[in-house]
């Protein structure tokens, strides 16, 4: 059996898009969850200027809490979806590509 060298991954850098492409993503909670999530994120995303939380507030016809985020030229890390897709206090969340006219 043979080892292989460790080398290190040298791309973490968000995959860009093309000018005025941005991806978001719409995810649904609890309304009393909202607050501890919106936290959470500010810290995460503190130092990445090019994650924009661009609404918070409740849905109409179920009372949910939500909170849009969007990538700014640029993928949602994949390591995000994850954690999306494994924590209980997510009802549900949908991903989006918008493209900025002008």
């Amino acid at each position: 059996m043979e080892l292989v060298p460790y080398e290190p991954m040298t791309n973490n850098a968000p995959q860009r898009l093309s000018q005025g492409v941005s991806c978001g993503v719409y995810i649904t909670a609890d309304l009393e969850d909202i607050d501890w999530m919106i936290a959470r994120f500010e810290r995460w995303f503190a130092e990445r200027n090019e994650v924009v939380q661009v609404d918070e507030g409740s849905t109409d016809k179920l009372g949910h809490g939500f909170v849009i985020l969007e990538w700014e030229g640029c993928m949602i890390d994949p390591l995000f979806i994850a954690i999306l897709r494994d924590e209980e206090k997510v009802i549900d969340y949908t991903m989006y590509q918008r493209t900025e006219e002008g």
